[in-house]
């Protein structure tokens, strides 16, 4: 091997591999003479040398190559260089009657060719120089299909051509150093088989895109995007080109999109399902314990008693059960939010002492509450969750409790400059849980099987609780022994609260029997109309009761004379309460337009979302309602017409 110095200061490298050290002198002499490429030329006098001196990691520009060498002849000295280095921009030389296989050798992978003695100093320079650029912009646009994972492919059936980018083998998995030929193609077994049946479909339609998921040489499958296109080739035959694309990724994210909207789908008519059974379900309870209520109050036996208690019983049975589905939905489809207000701590206990004692009453239990020391009164925090979680774990005590004593009890545990952490537990003396399904009953619908007896409920309650503690950052537990009761704990951090001013105006005491006064009633169903409309006339003897069953009806009575209060269900055909308690608000006189709304609703969601108040709706009453509730409700916000005094 031996250095021929064409120029000072060479900026190119060329290797020329001629066995012919008189040809390899001249072709030295040419790029001299020219101006248009400064050079340095590295000569090899056979393929073998060649092919070292490229192995040692030197780089060259470009190499010019001469097909009859000592090792190697004719168009095999390309297909073995080109073997080793796919991307070398190759000038083949050949001879002058050696013509076709320059042609051949270009359809092969060769940048150019030129014939002995039939070229000069520019067009050598001229070739190399374009080989050169041409090579750096192929470089180019592999490495940019590299990167956007497209590749490219051309092929020439009637010429027997076929060249495909390293990034079309890279995407099947198969090394590019081993290029297919067109014969190759053919096969039933190449992984590039399938390009037939899309040229085949080219030729009908001129231009062909499909997507389709393909098999890699490791067994991976991969999603990609395909285009082929054929036109005419100077001969007559066809030259097919086609693109393609790894999409599996974007393919993985559509499809994630998709699974994405169709959950929220899912979730949004699972939610709105839930909400218009849970409607369905308490406007008739609503009747049903409407009318137990009025039916207790007439004369009635002692066996007559009885059969109205089993009604009220079941049904507050089957109203705990939609309560406990609705929080649970709410809960998985992140429907709760949690608030930050003030609140007494005695206050919330005493109330919840109040709701459940006669539950316990009714089973003989020893029912208490205690406030350990330290503790104090007023938090800041979201009252409501927290009386959930203790009507619930405080529930299931007295429920799984048939003789002894439900216990719940409140502990500070760790106290800081604003903030403090509060252990909540609930003691009992009922039939216990073994301790491998602790874990267990906190498990949506799960219910500990028992001998002989089945207990009410869908097995929500635990779920729910934990639930509404975790969400808060807080932890739940529980300890158990079968036949020896059970406690469930939990920790929460509330901070230090200030006595919470009412946001209701003050009580203005109670209305007498006899107080005259004119309420709307809108509602829609029937039986639950009529059990409201008994329910208040058996309270207050001279009130005044306007019906209406749908929110159009209510405003056209609105128009026609005042009413002091007016009560309102929400969901209702022709016009619904929202809409109207909005109209209302924004398009009556003044004298209407002020008047209390109380609406009564069995979309305890909308309720507690504060969706009632953005329409005007001064307070809700949940359905099925308990008549003392209702009835202070209507205490609190009336402000009927004094009756004219007398002489």
């Amino acid at each position: 091997m031996t250095e021929l110095n064409a120029k000072p200061e060479p900026l190119y490298r060329i290797m020329l591999i001629e066995d012919d050290p008189s040809y390899a002198r001249l072709v030295a002499i040419m790029l001299q003479e020219s101006e248009l490429l400064n050079c340095s030329i590295t000569h090899c006098l056979t393929l073998a040398e060649g092919v070292r001196e490229l192995q040692q990691g030197e780089h060259f520009e470009a190499v010019l190559l001469d097909l009859s060498l000592p090792d190697s002849q004719g168009f095999d000295t390309l297909s073995r260089l080109l073997a080793h280095f796919p991307h070398l921009a190759v000038i083949v030389l050949t001879g002058l009657e050696d013509k076709g296989w320059g042609l051949q050798a270009v359809k092969s992978g060769a940048q150019d060719f030129l014939a002995k003695g039939a070229f000069d100093a520019g067009q050598l320079a001229k070739s190399l120089r374009y080989s050169i650029e041409r090579s750096n912009i192929l470089k180019r646009l592999e490495e940019i299909q590299r990167i956007a994972h497209i590749g490219h492919w051309e092929c020439s059936p009637s010429e027997h051509y076929f060249h495909a980018s390293e990034e079309t083998y890279l995407i099947f998995g198969l090394s590019h150093q081993r290029p297919f030929t067109c014969e190759e193609l053919l096969r039933p077994d190449c992984p590039f088989n399938f390009f037939l049946q899309l040229q085949e479909d080219a030729c009908r339609l001129g231009k062909v895109e499909k997507d389709a998921w393909i098999r890699r040489s490791d067994g991976e499958q991969r999603y990609v995007a395909l285009v082929c296109s054929g036109r005419k080739l100077d001969s007559g035959g066809l030259l097919f080109s086609g693109i393609i694309q790894d999409i599996t990724e974007r393919k993985q994210a559509q499809e994630l999109k998709k699974a994405k909207s169709l959950a929220e789908y899912t979730a949004k008519v699972r939610e709105q399902f839930i909400a218009s059974v849970s409607h369905e379900m308490r406007t008739p309870m609503n009747a049903i314990l409407g009318m137990a209520h009025l039916l207790r109050q007439t004369g009635l036996d002692e066996e007559q008693r009885g059969y109205v208690h089993s009604i009220q019983q079941s049904s507050d049975i089957l109203l705990g059960i939609i309560n406990d589905i609705l929080q649970m939905s709410a809960a998985q489809n992140g429907g709760l939010q949690f608030e930050q207000k003030d609140f007494s701590l005695q206050n919330l206990l005493r109330n919840l002492y109040d709701v459940l004692k006669y539950k316990a009453g009714e089973k003989g239990l020893r029912f208490s509450m205690d406030i350990g020391p330290g503790v104090p009164d007023f938090l800041k925090g979201d009252a409501l969750r927290l009386n959930q979680i203790l009507y619930n774990l405080v529930g299931n005590a007295i429920k799984f409790t048939d003789e002894g004593f439900v216990l719940a009890e409140v502990q500070l545990i760790e106290e800081q400059a604003d903030r403090m952490q509060l252990r909540f537990a609930v003691k009992d003396s009922g039939i216990g849980i073994a301790e491998d399904k602790l874990d267990a009953v906190f498990e949506p619908f799960s219910r500990l099987p028992q001998k002989d007896r089945i207990f009410e409920g869908a097995g929500l309650g635990l779920p729910i609780a934990r639930y509404l503690v975790e969400a808060q950052g807080g932890n739940i537990g529980a300890r158990s022994r079968p036949g020896e009761g059970s406690e469930f704990f939990f920790s929460l951090w509330f901070e230090q609260g200030a006595p919470a001013a009412s946001s209701l105006p003050a009580l203005p005491g109670q209305i007498p029997a006899d107080a005259s006064f004119r309420l709307l009633l809108v509602e829609d169903h029937q039986m639950s109309r009529l059990a409201a409309q008994k329910t208040l006339e058996k309270k207050w003897k001279n009130i005044d009761i306007v019906l209406a069953e749908n929110g159009e009806e209510a405003i056209r009575l609105l128009k026609e004379q005042a009413v002091d209060i007016i009560l309102m269900d929400i969901q209702m055909p022709v016009r619904d309460g929202l809409s109207t308690a909005r109209y209302i608000r924004r398009n009556m006189p003044a004298g209407i337009a002020g008047v209390p709304i109380l609406a009564i609703t069995a979309h305890a969601d909308k309720a507690q979302g504060h969706v009632l108040k953005k329409y005007g709706m001064d307070d809700y009453v949940l359905k099925p309602f308990e008549p003392e509730q209702l009835f202070r409700k209507i205490q609190h916000y009336l402000k009927p017409t004094p009756p004219p005094s007398t002489i």
